[in-house]
């Protein structure tokens, strides 16, 4: 065969279909530049028009094309052929998501999750004559948490999902540092109370795996680590200052019969 062409079995999926599942064989001739959603594409111009995938911006910035290419979980756009070493490719839709059609997962809950933190910022103040303004150094410390684009990657290889679908997850819980550290946000420490639980941060394994296969290299655990340290610092300052009034109660009330 043809150094060129390449094989791509494709995990299929229609449940309308019988069986519903099967794997199919699609051989394509390799282009210079050639990424793995353009072979797709060429696949359903060329082959079989009614192969589904999903895929919006071409360009890395939509989350839209993620899939399981030989078992890791990638970006189809940013994949480029060339650089596989691998002549026989393995498709498979995202992993730990119910399949709706071939390569296309339902994140419903996915998105469910990011809803359920409000990501968006709380400001009582009236609007200021010009934008808000924060320090370059802290901005600069929220910049890798803002390049999540969604794309569901980090939740293929998180355990704590698969094995509890109420987990918020990596990016949910990056999304929610990204809020609780930006100093314009009025109400972080409501945030935190988002995320203080089972379900939240004390649900992570610390694995790391997530970030591991990060398309954007979005420190997901690194977040989560911040966050249980914000969660147990309120605490610390809970238990003084119920501390202070216990002792403050107990002096000031044993003074009295001096």
């Amino acid at each position: 065969m043809s150094k060129n062409i390449l094989t791509l079995r494709i995990s299929r999926f229609n449940k309308k279909r019988d069986p519903s599942n099967w794997v199919e064989t699609f051989l394509i001739e390799k282009k210079e530049g050639m990424n793995l959603l353009e072979a797709l594409f060429k696949i359903r111009d060329e082959q079989d028009g009614s192969l589904g995938f999903r895929y919006s911006c071409r360009g890395a910035v939509c989350g839209s094309c993620g899939m399981n290419l030989n078992g890791k979980p990638v970006l189809a756009c940013r994949t480029i052929l060339e650089k596989l070493k691998e002549d026989v490719l393995f498709i498979e839709p995202l992993s730990n998501f119910p399949v709706i059609y071939d390569l296309i997962v339902d994140m419903t809950i996915f998105f469910q999750h990011h809803r359920s933190i409000n990501p968006y910022f709380f400001n009582d103040k009236h609007p200021p004559f010009s934008e808000y303004i924060m320090e370059e150094e802290k901005r600069k410390h929220l910049d890798p948490y803002i390049q999540c684009i969604h794309c569901g990657i980090c939740y293929t290889t998180c355990p704590a999902f698969g094995r509890n679908k109420n987990f918020l997850g990596p990016a949910i819980l990056s999304k929610a540092y990204r809020f609780y550290a930006d100093t314009r946000n009025e109400r972080f420490r409501e945030m935190l109370s988002k995320v203080d639980s089972l379900s939240g941060v004390w649900g992570c394994n610390t694995v790391f795996k997530c970030e591991n296969v990060c398309p954007k290299d979005v420190p997901s655990t690194h977040a989560i680590l911040n966050l249980r340290r914000g969660i147990l610092g309120a605490r610390l300052i809970l238990v003084k200052n119920c501390l202070k009034r216990f002792l403050n109660k107990i002096f000031f009330g044993a003074k009295r019969y001096v």
